[in-house]
Order: C-alpha cells, then sequence, then structure tokens
C-alpha cells in the first residue's frame, strides 16, 4: 500500500470512530428520585430521568445504568447493574429523537404502589416528549440484570456506554464515591438526594451547552416534596422548548 493510500486510511478510520463516539452531554441525567420511607417527604419510588440532546438523536442499546462505585464493585439486593436491552424489538435499538425524557422506574411495579400507576411507553413520537421503561417489569428493553439498583442516603447513579471503568458517560454522587472515569462526576450534598428526595437539574440559560453542561451543583434543584417530583415531563422550573423541533 502507498503511504499517502495509508494515511488517507488512518485518517478515515479514525473521523468514522470519532464520529460514533459519545460526545459530552448528548444524553444527561437529568432528574433522580430517591424514594424515602417518612411519609411526609417523597415516597413514591426510585427513579432515573435521562433527556436526550443529541441533534440527531442517540441509541442506547447496550449500555448501562449502575449504582456500583467501582467496575469490580459486588452486585447484590442493594446495588448492582442493568442494561438497556440490545435485543431484537428493544426500543433503544432505535435513534432516540432530542428532547425525549427517558424516564426509568428503579422500583418494580410489585413494591411500590405509586410505580404501579404507571404504564410502559416505548412511543417516540405520540407528543409528550418522554418513553418509560421498568428496570424490573420491561424485560423487552431493560436486561443484563445483576443485583438490585437500590438507592441510598450515599450513594451514586452512573450512566455507561459500556461495562468499562472509563465508560461513564455522566455520573451523579451524593455523600458517596464513585471511581468511574470518561466522563466529570457531579458531586451533590448528601442532602439533595438523602432517602425521600428528589433532585433535578436546572441548566443556567436555555442554550444547548447549557443543558449539557449538568456538572456544576449548583445548577441542581432538590426537594422532598412529592409534588416536586415530575418524572418523564419536564423539570420544575426548566424551559426545555428549545429541544423539540418545531412543527412544519
Amino acid at each position: 500500500m502507498h503511504r499517502n493510500s495509508f494515511i488517507l486510511l488512518i485518517v478515515f478510520l479514525f473521523g468514522s470512530m470519532s464520529a460514533m463516539a459519545q460526545s459530552d452531554g448528548d444524553v444527561i441525567i437529568n432528574k433522580i428520585g430517591n424514594s424515602g420511607t417518612n411519609k411526609a417527604a417523597y415516597t413514591s419510588g426510585d427513579f432515573v430521568e435521562l433527556l436526550v440532546l443529541k441533534p440527531e438523536g442517540i441509541k442506547l442499546a447496550g449500555w448501562y445504568l449502575t449504582d456500583l462505585s467501582t467496575l469490580t464493585g459486588t452486585a447484590k439486593e442493594t446495588e448492582g447493574r442493568v442494561r438497556f436491552s440490545d435485543a431484537e424489538g428493544s426500543a433503544f435499538r432505535q435513534t432516540i429523537p432530542q428532547g425525549i425524557h427517558i424516564l426509568v422506574w428503579l422500583s418494580s411495579k410489585d413494591s411500590v404502589a405509586e410505580v404501579a400507576k404507571h404504564q410502559e411507553d416505548i412511543a417516540f413520537n405520540d407528543g409528550n416528549n418522554r418513553i418509560v421503561v421498568f428496570v424490573y417489569n420491561s424485560p423487552k428493553h431493560m436486561d443484563g440484570q445483576e443485583g438490585y439498583i437500590n438507592l441510598t442516603g450515599k450513594d451514586n447513579l452512573v450512566l455507561l456506554k459500556s461495562w468499562n471503568r472509563d465508560g461513564a458517560v455522566d455520573a451523579i454522587v451524593w455523600g458517596g464515591t464513585s471511581k468511574w472515569t470518561g466522563c466529570q462526576t457531579t458531586g451533590l450534598p448528601l442532602e439533595a438526594l438523602a432517602n425521600g428526595a428528589v433532585a433535578w437539574f436546572v441548566p443556567r440559560t436555555k442554550t444547548i451547552p447549557d443543558f449539557k453542561d449538568n456538572s456544576d451543583p449548583k445548577c441542581w434543584k432538590s426537594s422532598t416534596d412529592a409534588s416536586d417530583a415530575t418524572p418523564g415531563r419536564t423539570n420544575k422550573g426548566v424551559d426545555d422548548s428549545i429541544l423539540i423541533p418545531k412543527k412544519e
């Protein structure tokens, strides 16, 4: 092979890999609910909500959610991992459009009455700008379960594009630790997500770059009031109209 042709091939391959790579902020952890036992606080089930920000949309098949703090952590009753299924029929094999809220219920329908009231929703274009799945009740879309993602007073929640130490795309920590790399970890104060609290991201402005940067703890709000929890819907105090395609 001629030297110039070899160089062109390397440039092409590198460019292709870069085009397929996850960019910072293509999808973020947008909201977390940590259900507690105090009836005066939030008790409606553990959940995490992701928000798709990539203009071309994104496929999450083969990605992971975990509350393990390290790659070598032991999955058990109080912490574990789950995978966005890449099997035939999984919603995550499709390109999820920008502006879609991906609500993942971490509590099972059998364990929390409020969670049982919700229904799986995997339609991307029905106008509500959300999809809803259940870690333990949506086997077509969530698999690879090891242990149980069970949010606690001191914990972390991480979104990974691959099961590797440097595969983290977004990581939120409150009072605990996280050894995952690949992204900047957002460290929230313990009280922001203590048992019975909901925390949500409020970008500085309505611009896409600010929506992509959820790493500043000052841009997160927290509440123990169940009425402040908006799983699968726009965060309280946020105007995300810039993310919704305008109808022609």
